[in-house]
């Protein structure tokens, strides 16, 4: 990882936990579809990027957000486990490629039908643990199950609608 990709990394970072922290955390629809954009830092980290360096960016992310959400850690276990099953979510989604040819995580490298798998599993897996950690029992199954459902909708339409809008500002 050479210094512009670790700046670009950074940058990243930072524009999403504004994002997550100033802007979207007021997006909330009927108190049931949450949106958690954070989880794009570690979705779109490159796959080249050594797990303890993506499961300390996801920990200091997830931190970060449990301080202005006042969630007492979270937060940051849901974004250590995405971190932590990502790369077996990867290499789910791209059994033929190893992680040495370099996959692009991205809309142009993935293709359509399995970069919106990407997230959508990923975002799933966060959202589920999440809010079934946040509910502490199962005794609002239905309630939480339709917040993780709702919340991953539009969780992952708006990843998805982000990516593409940053993707057109860096090619124009």
């Amino acid at each position: 990882m050479n210094t512009q990709t670790l700046f670009k990394i950074i940058g990243t970072v930072a524009l999403y936990l504004f994002l997550q922290v100033f802007i979207v955390r007021n997006l909330v629809f009927f108190d049931v579809a949450f949106c958690f954009v954070y989880i794009s830092i570690i979705l779109f980290l490159p796959s080249n990027t050594p797990v303890s360096a993506v499961l300390l960016i996801a920990f200091i992310t997830g931190l970060i957000v449990d301080m202005f959400y006042n969630t007492a850690g979270l937060h940051a276990s849901a974004a250590l486990l995405l971190a932590y099953l990502r790369i077996y979510i990867i290499k789910i989604l791209f059994p033929t490629k190893g992680l040495e040819t370099d996959l692009v995580i991205s809309l142009d490298g993935m293709g359509m039908e399995r970069f919106i798998r990407y997230i959508v599993i990923l975002t799933f897996i966060h959202h589920f643990y999440l809010f079934f950690l946040e509910a502490g029992s199962l005794k609002f199954f239905l309630n939480t199950s339709l917040k993780v459902v709702a919340s991953v909708l539009f969780t992952s339409i708006v990843t998805f609608l982000l990516h593409v809008y940053f993707k057109s500002l860096q090619n124009s």
